[in-house]
């Protein structure tokens, strides 16, 4: 085991919070080959891609984990070319596949579009699984897309998801994050707003069991003109679990009439669980709208009771409350198998 000090914020604030960072004591197990990895998608033959196994080379993370060895896949989309069936990357951990290094690239060509669903999953319940996911995406002009991430892993695993987006004149970017596997889900997303009139929406659903320990946190910097960038983050803890929720909007000088907005809800949903949050707008220039907002709390009481006297079990009746606060997020999943997938862990986690 080594000590780590992961997922800095972007601005430090008292030691006292406990919230700059995370340390964390972690045993990274040695590089082998992920085999179970399929990638396809009905127009397959009007993209590019490029799958380097083992590829050697330093990858880095916003999160500060470094690697020397990982598996690499970059997709292009190009110009001018509409993708209008979801590419859908999996990966499922078993027996022989128990560690993963993942670098995905996205670049997106001026004026394309095309939808993603990168789905992590397990073959059983009893192995530790170790998953680092190294995701950056390129948008050039006028190009849109829309990325699901799925980590559904077992909760006995160690999960770190790093995101990185760097978007250009009139690109829009649509990011859904599913943080459902993992004892340890710490994730970092960044985008760099840089065109004019280029747009981020990011939408996540965090959920915390047992002893689960969450770290998240988000940054995104309005560079360019007319850029509008939203944070919507929905999440419970249960039982043991800590939860530290951080989002940064920086509002850059010469983003004028730039628009930010992030809110993040954290349902409590028992006595011994922990939810702490830092909201953080920054700003350098005076002509832009910015709205942040965080709310915590435990179930209601009224609620719960309303729906038990429909004949609900009180523990059938938290899943409720629960899955009605994820289903806003949830329903903008386009693919059926995957909501019902997530909704099914939903369950059985809580």
């Amino acid at each position: 085991m080594e000590k780590y000090i992961l997922n800095p914020t972007p601005i430090r604030t008292s030691v006292n919070y406990n919230i700059n960072d995370i340390k964390l004591d972690l045993e990274i197990p040695k590089y082998k080959r992920f085999d179970n990895i399929s990638i396809y998608t009905e127009e397959l033959d009007k993209i590019e891609v490029d799958i380097e196994e083992s590829y050697s080379g330093k990858l880095t993370s916003k999160i500060g984990l470094e690697y020397n060895k990982y598996e690499k896949i970059v997709i292009t989309i190009p110009k001018s070319i509409k993708i209008k069936n979801p590419i859908v990357l999996d990966y499922l951990f078993d027996e022989d596949n128990k560690y993963l290094v993942d670098n995905v690239e996205i670049n997106m060509g001026e004026n394309s579009s095309a939808s993603f669903i990168i789905h992590y999953c397990d073959e059983n319940n009893v192995n530790h699984y170790f998953h680092q996911l190294q995701q950056t995406t390129k948008l050039q002009k006028n190009s849109n897309a829309d990325i699901v991430i799925a980590n559904l892993i077992n909760n006995t695993s160690d999960s770190f998801i790093s995101i990185e987006n760097d978007l250009e004149e009139n690109s829009k970017l649509n990011h859904i994050l599913i943080e459902m596997g993992g004892m340890h889900k710490i994730s970092n997303y960044y985008t760099s707003l840089t065109g004019d009139s280029s747009e981020n929406d990011l939408k996540s659903i965090y959920l915390g069991t047992e002893n689960d320990i969450i770290d998240i946190n988000y940054n995104i910097e309005t560079i360019g003109k007319n850029t509008k960038c939203n944070i919507e983050s929905q999440g419970a803890i249960d039982d043991n679990s800590k939860k530290s929720f951080k989002g940064t909007i920086d509002f850059k000088e010469g983003s004028k009439k730039a628009v930010g907005i992030e809110n993040e809800n954290c349902m409590i949903l028992s006595n011994k669980a922990k939810s702490k949050s830092m909201p953080v707008l920054l700003c350098h220039e005076e002509d832009v709208n910015g709205e942040h907002g965080v709310s915590s709390g435990k179930l209601d009481e009224d609620k719960l009771f309303y729906i038990m006297t429909k004949g609900i079990s009180y523990d059938d009746a938290r899943k409720l409350i629960v899955k009605a606060n994820f289903n806003n997020i949830i329903n903008k999943i386009t693919n059926k198998e995957l909501k019902k997938e997530i909704i099914s862990e939903i369950d059985k986690k809580i």
